[in-house]
């Protein structure tokens, strides 16, 4: 699965190694890994607040930032694998491109990537990945309401109008869930393109795209929802938004070992929100 994992390096840096797992749109801007290598490199300090020690600034300051859109990766591997083989995968091709020798990393979990980005440090951890924390930013743990949620913002995308009501469970079997949506979101996809006048030669293909990309972002949700976080043996931090999550990180927070709690941040022993 290494070919098809959604996964870049944005910027080089000497100060430290980030790994932001995050989705393509998620977030108003470029996305907090583009966020934190512009704020760098523009040398955008930041007061820091109550926490002691020198700001970065300077190119010798930069972190190493990396980016890793998990749905775009599902969405590549009509498999689907599970959070666990998805996280084993991404990770051995982050240490293919990024020997454990490299040093530290900060694994940054975004949103519903949370969960993603406890299974992601844990295969980090098994294979002999290099010492890490994990940050997570705005964290949310997904439930079946919010796969309900989420198909049904889907459907009106698709349709304009709401979608019925449902009172199967999702998680009894999520295998013949993720079926019936496939079923369900090709059906609309196909419609929606037909009804929007996309050439025949292009109709079938941009169809499955659209049906690609929905049922790669509702399985990660489904899936988020069945596993929960897994306990890892690092710090874990927490941050409200980017802004947060950027002064933490240019503020070597995780380098020099501070305790976050004094910025407000809240420290955690492996839950999330």
């Amino acid at each position: 699965m290494a070919r098809t994992i959604a996964l870049r390096q944005v910027a080089e840096g000497r100060f430290g190694c980030v790994l932001t797992v995050e989705f393509a749109g998620d977030s108003v801007g470029p996305g907090l890994a583009a966020a934190l290598a512009a704020a760098e490199a523009a040398g955008a300090a930041g007061s820091g607040g109550d926490l002691p020690g020198p700001v970065v600034t300077g190119p010798d300051g930069r972190h190493e930032i990396w980016r890793l859109d998990p749905v775009t990766t599902l969405e590549l591997h009509p498999g689907l694998p599970g959070h666990r083989a998805l996280a084993d995968a991404c990770a051995a091709e982050f240490l293919r491109l990024r020997p454990a020798d490299a040093g530290p990393v900060t694994v940054v979990g975004y949103c519903s990537a949370a969960v993603f980005a406890h299974h992601l440090l844990h295969a980090l951890a098994d294979a002999g990945g290099p010492p890490a924390h994990l940050l997570l930013v705005a964290a949310t743990v997904p439930d079946e309401e919010t796969v309900r949620r989420e198909y049904a913002q889907l459907h009106r995308k698709l349709t304009g109008v709401p979608a019925p009501a449902d009172p199967t469970p999702l998680l009894a079997d999520p295998a013949a869930t993720v079926d019936r949506l496939r079923d369900e979101l090709t059906r609309l996809a196909r419609a929606f393109v037909t009804d929007n006048g996309f050439d025949a030669a292009e109709a079938e293909t941009a169809a499955d795209e659209i049906a690609g990309r929905y049922l790669a972002w509702l399985w990660f949700l489904l899936d988020a929802a069945r596993s929960g976080p897994v306990p890892v043996p690092v710090p874990v931090h927490e941050a409200a938004d980017d802004e947060e999550a950027i002064d933490l990180l240019r503020m070597r927070v995780f380098d020099l070992g501070i305790d976050v709690g004094a910025t407000g941040a809240g420290a955690d022993n492996g839950g999330t929100r």
